[in-house]
């Protein structure tokens, strides 16, 4: 009889759960959710889109428990390698690799898609190319106005726009966009002005030509830091995808490009500060570079890295 009535108290019990939770003052529509983020995946280094949807995902969701939900995704090694994203699959094979490749706010991941915790306003961005001529490329540029707004990790560095003579109109102008972007603890300094200090531990954004000092010691760094443009004997040369030379521009060209900081004392790659070079062969291209990241997003959504010639602006690599 004892045993008899505790069942009927449990069930009771449930079905007062149950009819307490139907009766939730929760507002039509709510999901439970409170933070909103992005998965984006395109191919061959954002030339193609394959799908770009935003979601609601609680606290706590992994980048890969997101991509889930968005699309069919097939895994190997303990379900922490995407092998594929809606059919298409990684492929080794007649000196073809290409593989899915993870960025965050522009930053490619230094963790996989399992062990990165997603924060609101997270741009999750999964691109299927070619490594065999570039295996690590630090950063892109097509998530703009990302990893100047959200960082990664939630952590989100002060950003200065760097500019050299000549060039103080157009570094003004792209900090006026960035902020109506919503990005917040941004400056521009005369390129004398900034401090080692500056260097190390913010963001930059290099309004200058290729012959400044700092475009120079990127340049040449450019194969650790994962470019597709590189200058030589005063031209821009463009790399594709299997390192061979695309093209080359002359006078009037510009570029902009992304990488990890170099002057991060922690090294390239830890996933903190970054550095976009908005530059040229020549003040008119770089000029053409910031009008291009201003006024053309469409042009450039997605990419890696984009050349502005001849009024017209190219993704990289091809």
């Amino acid at each position: 009889m004892k045993r008899s009535c505790l069942l009927a108290l449990v069930i009771v019990l449930l079905i007062l759960a149950l009819a307490l939770g139907g009766c939730s003052p929760r507002p039509p529509g709510e999901t439970g959710a409170d933070i909103t983020v992005r998965v984006v995946a395109t191919q061959d280094f954002g030339q193609e889109l394959m799908f770009n949807e935003t979601l609601e995902v609680a606290p706590g969701t992994s980048a890969m428990e997101a991509l889930h939900q968005v699309a069919q995704v097939e895994t190997a090694y303990g379900g922490g390698f995407v092998n594929a994203i809606n059919g298409v699959r990684s492929e080794y094979s007649h000196g073809t690799t290409q593989d899915w490749f993870i960025c965050v706010n522009g930053i490619m991941s230094n963790v996989g898609a399992m062990d990165y915790t997603l924060h609101d306003g997270d741009i999750e961005h999964w691109d299927f190319h070619n490594w065999g001529f570039r295996m690590f490329i630090p950063a892109l540029i097509g998530d703009f106005p990302e990893p100047f707004v959200h960082g990664y990790r939630g952590e989100v560095y002060p950003l200065v726009v760097v500019y050299t003579d000549g060039l103080q109109e157009y570094a003004k102008a792209l900090e006026g966009i960035l902020s109506d972007f919503g990005v917040g603890n941004v400056s521009i300094h005369h390129a004398t002005e900034l401090t080692e200090n500056d260097k190390q531990n913010f963001n930059i954004i290099l309004v200058e030509t290729m012959d400044c000092s700092m475009v120079s010691e990127l340049n040449q760094a450019w194969d650790r830091l994962g470019f597709f443009v590189h200058f030589e004997d005063g031209a821009m040369v463009v790399y594709d995808s299997e390192g061979d030379i695309e093209a080359e521009y002359g006078a009037g060209c510009g570029v902009v490009q992304a990488t990890q900081s170099p002057w991060n004392p922690k090294g390239t790659g830890v996933c903190e500060n970054i550095v976009w070079m908005v530059s040229g062969t020549d003040e008119a291209g770089v000029k053409s570079a910031v009008d291009a990241l201003i006024s053309h997003n469409d042009e450039y959504k997605y990419a890696y890295a984009i050349v502005v010639a001849n009024g017209e602006t190219v993704k990289v690599p091809q």
